[in-house]
């Protein structure tokens, strides 16, 4: 190979990593780090509030959190502003004991909508019963992008293809190069 197209390929290899490379990069969502109450938890008494934090911060003004019974049904809905990567939810007062589920909607830094939830149960105090529903089947904490946008995978596909074709023209180009030279 001669020393001109050597170097034009080591080039396009650097530019088609640098494309892979950033793609991934770009298809990261925010993710749940922890709660407070901690996922599956049982308390005696209710929280004074639920703590969400996320491993990155959260864009604010659009960030909604519902909270529901172990029947489904939504006792408390509200906007939350988030402090950099960590929503505090005040737990409404007058709750009976039972499960809930705490749902969260929030935008990573990306611009992409996550979602999710956590679940505890209240036992209450001894002798307090729980609300009377039978409890339903509890949903995995979740984080998934909205329908009809590209997840992580998507996004590294997305990269990929992008890389090949990128990767297909340049090889053309540097053989075009090449005839005309010979």
């Amino acid at each position: 190979m001669r020393r001109g197209t050597r170097r034009a390929m080591a080039i396009l290899m650097m530019m088609t990593s640098s494309v892979m490379l950033a793609g991934g990069l770009a298809s990261a969502h925010s993710q749940l780090l922890s709660s407070s109450p901690a996922d599956g938890a049982t308390l005696v008494e209710p929280p004074a509030s639920v703590v969400l934090t996320f491993n990155e911060a959260l864009i604010p003004d659009v960030d909604s959190v519902s909270i529901n019974d172990e029947s489904g049904n939504v006792v408390a809905s509200q906007s939350i502003t988030p402090d950099g990567a960590e929503l505090r939810v005040p737990w409404p007062s007058g709750l009976p004991a039972g499960t809930y589920q705490v749902a969260y909607r929030v935008v990573s830094g990306d611009g992409h909508p996550v979602v999710g939830a956590i679940n505890f149960t209240i036992s209450g105090p001894r002798g307090a019963a729980p609300s009377s529903a039978p409890p339903s089947p509890r949903p995995a904490a979740a984080t998934v992008t909205e329908p009809g946008e590209a997840g992580a995978l998507g996004g590294l596909a997305a990269a990929g293809l992008a890389a090949a074709a990128f990767l297909a023209i340049a090889v053309g180009v540097v053989l075009v190069v090449r005839r005309r030279r010979e």
